[in-house]
């Protein structure tokens, strides 16, 4: 059975992008509790009610706790579609990546008949004839290694091919990228030829539309499989550069606070924690960045 809670914590990362979940969390709890200790304070000094100062505190957690959980709700949609997609899209390339070239051209025959083209006939080397509508269209398909492009001279080949048998829309098909000079050359003949490019991103959402992909459980479980945060995900959110200000500024308010409540120890002793906290992680950054070099 899939993990929740884990896969839930999995899309909330991937929707904060370079932010961590743990880190996230954590601001959110220290925004919450300075929240309610300043409207503790005001409610306080305006009234002088203790009870009322706390049934006032309290209200406000639960508010922000409410708005707090429905925001973790929606990044938790919103990474969900990003993760899926992601892990979907990865799952798809390495599958590219493995079969072989007769392979790939059934796969590409199989989207474009899909697509509603009929009569996909070879005529060389990658190349077919499709018909759709009436009307001819040429398929170049190139399955290249990572690091190889497709080059001007196929380009050329191929605008020849269509310029010889009066051909006026095509596709080209690739799992690279293009060269430059291939680029320019497509750009300078698309007034006479309609070419139109379909690489791994638009092969992947033909493979989604028509349902070619496993189904979302079995993306649940390679998440599920993931390692769980380890003790230097917790050490590497407590100590960031990042949190200094956030830790200066609770230490100046508790400490503020300690100066209008004297009676209340408690509060001193916090702001001496976020002090702390300051200097640990001013100490651990200038290691971390000068000592290791």
């Amino acid at each position: 059975m899939i993990k929740d809670n884990k896969v839930r914590k999995t899309f909330v990362k991937e929707a904060l992008v370079n932010r961590n979940y743990l880190s996230y969390r954590i601001d959110l709890m220290l925004l919450k509790i300075l929240i309610c200790f300043v409207v503790f304070i005001i409610i306080y000094f305006k009234y002088l009610d203790i009870i009322l100062s706390l049934l006032s505190a309290s209200l406000v957690f639960a508010i922000i706790t409410l708005v707090n959980k429905i925001n973790v709700e929606k990044k938790n949609e919103k990474g969900k579609d990003l993760l899926l997609k992601r892990v979907k899209k990865g799952y798809f390339l390495s599958k590219i990546e493995e079969i072989n070239q007769s392979d790939f051209e059934l796969l590409i025959k199989l989207f474009f008949s899909n697509e509603g083209y009929n009569n996909i006939i070879k005529k060389g080397r990658s190349l077919y004839l499709a018909e759709k509508e009436g009307y001819i269209t040429c398929i170049k398909i190139f399955k290249l290694y990572d690091g190889t492009e497709v080059e001007k001279l196929d380009i050329r080949s191929l605008l020849t091919f269509m310029g010889n048998s009066n051909i006026r829309k095509g596709f080209l098909v690739t799992t690279c990228s293009l060269s430059e000079d291939a680029a320019d050359l497509i750009d300078k003949f698309k007034d006479k030829f309609e070419i139109t490019i379909i690489d791994i991103e638009g092969m992947y959402s033909l493979a989604d539309k028509y349902n070619m992909l496993p189904e979302e459980p079995f993306f649940y479980k390679m998440l599920n499989e993931e390692k769980a945060v380890t003790k230097k995900d917790v050490k590497d959110n407590m100590l960031s550069i990042r949190k200094v200000y956030s830790y200066v500024a609770a230490s100046i308010f508790f400490y503020m606070s300690s100066v209008w409540m004297p009676e209340n120890r408690l509060v001193i002793y916090i702001s001496y924690f976020f002090i702390v906290l300051t200097i640990i992680n001013i100490i651990y950054f200038l290691a971390d960045k000068y000592i290791d070099r």
